[in-house]
């Protein structure tokens, strides 16, 4: 009788790859609603709010490509026209649609901020953009993988996804982004990124950034140092190179630490 890891492990890799697939669909700040890049659709994108990118089935910026530019905001991404005029302490609600199922993933959440410069967001050269973290959380819970449930080895995306609702022909997850309250005012992209851990045992994590522009106005003064996104992964690091269909009860979080402008990753997840 086959034993519950190799069980599991057989469905992580028969799997639907497009389970995971999807983007940004709107950002909503203090009741308003902005809109996302919708790649398939044909009307008017210039108030978009979130950057463009070209994948055709919407799926994963792939190991092999971490140190490229298609990690930076997604593969072949352009600027977005419009921002976000945002507060600095404020709350955004980054909805996130998915055809089949929503985001299903297990995996790490992670939030950076670039700063544009005088260049703006909307011309930005994005091998400029210099990211500095500002939030994360990874393993909720350690435990035994237990999927689609998910309630012994819990994940900052599968307790995201238990909210997960419908909507036309797919699904929402919603992310909550908490705006550092002394950041320097001034226009921002925001990169939001999940990670999908569920074939990193075979080499594949999967990670989906997705950028976001914004004016964010307040009287901070604090701008943290960052770093080129095409430097902060590698496909060795112990965060993407792992295997979580065992009894885990620690992982550590990819990328650079979180700065301490602001509240750090959530309070329990486990990083070592």
């Amino acid at each position: 009788m086959p034993s519950l890891s190799s069980t599991l492990l057989a469905l992580a890799a028969s799997a639907p790859a497009v389970l995971g697939h999807g983007h940004v669909r709107r950002v909503i700040v203090d009741g308003v609603t902005y809109p996302g890049y919708e790649r398939w659709s044909n009307e008017d994108q210039s108030q978009a709010v979130t950057w463009h990118f070209t994948t055709e089935d919407e799926g994963p910026v792939p190991v092999s490509s971490l140190n490229t530019p298609d990690i930076i905001c997604h593969l072949d991404a352009t600027n977005a026209q419009a921002s976000i005029p945002v507060a600095a302490g404020s709350q955004l609600q980054v909805e996130r649609f998915n055809t089949i199922g929503g985001f299903e993933h297990p995996g790490p959440e992670m939030h950076y901020l670039a700063p544009c410069g005088e260049a703006g967001c909307a011309s930005v050269d994005k091998n400029n953009l210099r990211f500095f973290k500002f939030y994360e959380n990874g393993l909720v819970q350690g435990g035994m993988p237990d999927s689609p449930q998910w309630e012994s080895q819990k994940w900052a995306t599968t307790e995201v996804h238990k909210n997960v609702r419908p909507e036309g022909e797919g699904f929402i997850d919603t992310f909550t982004v908490t705006i550092p309250p002394n950041i320097r005012p001034g226009s921002y992209v925001l990169r939001h990124e999940i990670l999908g851990l569920h074939k990193a045992h075979q080499g594949e994590a999967e990670f989906y950034p997705q950028c976001i522009n914004l004016e964010i106005s307040g009287s901070g003064n604090e701008l943290p140092e960052g770093v080129p996104a095409t430097e902060m992964y590698h496909s060795s690091d112990p965060g993407v190179a792992l295997d979580i269909w065992v009894n885990l009860h620690s992982y550590h979080i990819p990328g650079p630490a979180v700065t301490n402008l602001s509240a750090k990753r959530h309070a329990r997840d486990f990083r070592h």
